[in-house]
C-alpha cells in the first residue's frame, strides 16, 4: 500500500486534469512527452485508431512506436474514466508493482533480508549521480541548506538538453515522462523473477511455462519495444551459459510468434528501422570520444556506484554473477550500437541494467552493516552518497512548474473537432506541441516535428507536397490533398503560423466551404 500511495502522487504530480477549468496539468519537465502521450490516448478514445493503429502525427503509416499503454488508457477513457485518473492509474499500479517486485527480487536472489529489499528499492527511487556535489559547492553549509534543498525548483543537471554532463535521464524523469517504460519494466522484472532463480537452482522448467512466458515476452514488444528486446538479450546470454539451449529454443520459438507480426510490421513498413541499428559507441559521453571523456561521462552520471559496483559483482556467487553478466550486456551494447532513430532512446536499456545492477549493490551494503559500528557508520555514509542526487531530483519533481493546457471544453477549436467532424478525419493543420487536432482524436497530415523525429518518420516527402499545397492556387493543387487523404484544412489566422500565403487563402476563400471559423483557425472541408 506505501508503495502504491508514493507511487499515485508521483504521477499525478507530474499529470492531471483540472475539472473546473477543462485544462490538462502538466509539470514542465513532462510538457514535451506528454502532448504525444494524450494525443495517442485520444486517438483511441475520441478517434478511430484502434483497428489499424496510425501515429495521428503521420497518417497513413502504421504506428508502431510502444502504444499499448496509451491504447489501454484511450479505452478507459472512452468508456468514462477521466483521462488523468486512468492514465495515472495505470501508471500507479504499474510502479507499484515494480517497486515490490524491487523489493522481492534480490530477496529471492540472495536470501531474505528486508533491509536487501528496502535498499534496492531506495537506490532505485534516488539513483546515484554526482549531481549533489554542485548542490553542495555552491551552498554553504547553514540551516538555509535544508530550506533550499525541500523548495529546490529544477533538476541541477538536465543534460544534453542543458549541455551538462549529468544526464536528466538517470533520474526519475524517464519513468515520468515515458509511462510505457514503467509498465514495460514491470512486465520484464516479473518475467526474471519468475526465471532466473530458478534457473541458477538448476530447476527444470517445463514446456508449458516456457510457452506461456515466451507468449507475455513477445506481447510485451508493443509495451515497450527496447526493454522487450533487452529481456531476450538478458535470457540468451543466461540461458546459453547455462548450457540450457533445449529450453531456450522453446522459449524464443514461443516469443518469436507472439511478437512476429510486430517484426515483420517493423521490417515491411519501415526497413530503415532495422538498418538504423548502427555503430555509435559512447552513448552521450562527449565528442570526440575518448577514453577519458567516456570514462569520466560515467563517472559523473553513475557516481560511487561505478566504484562499488565491481566490488558487489566479485563477492557473489557464480551463478549470481553470471546473471550480472547477462544484464552487463546491455549497457555494453547500449555504448556501441544505436538502436533507434535517437541516440537518447538507449537510455531504456541503461536504465534496465541499472535497475538490476541495484540488487548487487544492496546486498554490498547490508553485508558491510552486518559488521561492528565503524562499519555500520561507512555503511550509512555510503548510502547518503549513492542516494544524494536522487533526494535533490525527487525535490525538483516535487516542486516542479505545473503547465496548464486548454481541453476540449475549454476550446471551442477542439470541441467542434470532436462533434462535428468524423473520427478518422486527417486535417492539415499548422504544427504545434499541443496539436487541438490531434488532442481532439484526429490525425493532422504532419504533425510536429518532434513528435515525427522520435518515431523515426521520413517527411520529406511530406515537407515537399506542404510545400506544393501552400500555394494552393487551382484545382489541381486542391485534387493533391485530396488525394493525400486530407478532409479539412485549418488555417492560421495568428501571425507567423499560417502555412498558406495571402493568395492561397482567397483561393480556398471562393473555392471551398468554411465549416469552422474563430478568432485564431480558419477551417475549410475538401
Amino acid at each position: 500500500m506505501l508503495f502504491f500511495i508514493f507511487s499515485w502522487w508521483l504521477m499525478a504530480k507530474s499529470f492531471g486534469y483540472d475539472v473546473r477549468l477543462h485544462q490538462f496539468r502538466v509539470a514542465r519537465h513532462e510538457v514535451g512527452d506528454f502532448g504525444l502521450h494524450i494525443s495517442l490516448i485520444r486517438s483511441f478514445s475520441w478517434g478511430k485508431n484502434y483497428l489499424n493503429p496510425q501515429s495521428p502525427f503521420f497518417p497513413g503509416k502504421g504506428l508502431l512506436y510502444h502504444y499499448r499503454v496509451d491504447m489501454l488508457t484511450g479505452f478507459l477513457e472512452k468508456v468514462g474514466v477521466r483521462i488523468d485518473i486512468a492514465y495515472n492509474g495505470i501508471s500507479a499500479i504499474a510502479f507499484a508493482i515494480l517497486l515490490f517486485l524491487l523489493y522481492l527480487f534480490p530477496q529471492r536472489l540472495f536470501g531474505k533480508s528486508v533491509l536487501l529489499g528496502m535498499l534496492s528499492v531506495l537506490l532505485f527511487i534516488f539513483p546515484s549521480t554526482l549531481s549533489f556535489i554542485e548542490f553542495f559547492r555552491t551552498r554553504p553549509i547553514s540551516f538555509l541548506l535544508f530550506h533550499d534543498l525541500w523548495y529546490l525548483p529544477d533538476y541541477i543537471h538536465k543534460g544534453p538538453f542543458d549541455g551538462s554532463l549529468i544526464s536528466i535521464y538517470f533520474t526519475l524523469a524517464p519513468y515520468l515522462n515515458q509511462r510505457h517504460l514503467i509498465v514495460g519494466l514491470a512486465l520484464a522484472l516479473g518475467i526474471l523473477y519468475r526465471l532466473v532463480p530458478r534457473l541458477l537452482q538448476h530447476e527444470r522448467l517445463s514446456v508449458k511455462e516456457l510457452l506461456l512466458t515466451g507468449f507475455v515476452l513477445g506481447l510485451s514488444s508493443r509495451v515497450h519495444g527496447l526493454i522487450f528486446f533487452g529481456t531476450v538479450v538478458i535470457l540468451v546470454f543466461l540461458f546459453t551459459w547455462l548450457k540450457r539451449l533445449k529450453e531456450l529454443s522453446i522459449l524464443l520459438v514461443s516469443v518469436l510468434i507472439f511478437s512476429g507480426f510486430h517484426m515483420i510490421q517493423i521490417i515491411g513498413e519501415r526497413p530503415e528501422l532495422v538498418r538504423n541499428a548502427w555503430f555509435n559507441p559512447g552513448f552521450l559521453s562527449p565528442r570526440p570520444l575518448s577514453l577519458v571523456g567516456f570514462t569520466s561521462y560515467w563517472g559523473w552520471n553513475l557516481g560511487i556506484a561505478i566504484l562499488l559496483l565491481p566490488i558487489a559483482v566479485y563477492i557473489v556467487r557464480s551463478g549470481q554473477r553470471l546473471f550480472f553478466f547477462s544484464f552487463l550486456a546491455l549497457f555494453i551494447l547500449a555504448n556501441i550500437f544505436q538502436f533507434s532513430f535517437r541516440i537518447e532512446h538507449n537510455h531504456s536499456l541503461i536504465n534496465y541494467f541499472l535497475v538490476l545492477s541495484n540488487f548487487y549493490l544492496a546486498r554490498l551494503l547490508v553485508l558491510l552493516w552486518a559488521h561492528n559500528t565503524y562499519w555500520k557508520l561507512t555503511t550509512a555514509m555510503t548510502v547518503f552518497l549513492l542516494i544524494a542526487s536522487g533526494i535533490l531530483n525527487l525535490m525538483a519533481v516535487k516542486n516542479d512548474f505545473q503547465w496548464y493546457v486548454f481541453d476540449a471544453s475549454s476550446q471551442p477549436f477542439i470541441q467542434w473537432i470532436k462533434t462535428q467532424t468524423d473520427p478518422d478525419s486527417i486535417f492539415l493543420a499548422h504544427q504545434e506541441l499541443y496539436d487541438p487536432v490531434t488532442m481532439a482524436g484526429r490525425k493532422n497530415y504532419l504533425g510536429h516535428s518532434y513528435y515525427t523525429s522520435v518515431m523515426g518518420y521520413n517527411t520529406s516527402v511530406r515537407e515537399k507536397n506542404i510545400a506544393l499545397f501552400s500555394q494552393a492556387n487551382d484545382a489541381v493543387i486542391l485534387g493533391k490533398m485530396r488525394q493525400e487523404k486530407i478532409d479539412y484544412i485549418a488555417v492560421s489566422t495568428d501571425p507567423g503560423q499560417g502555412l498558406f500565403s495571402l493568395g492561397s487563402k482567397t483561393v480556398l476563400e471562393n473555392t471551398l466551404s468554411v465549416v469552422y471559423r474563430d478568432a485564431h483557425v480558419i477551417v475549410y472541408k475538401l
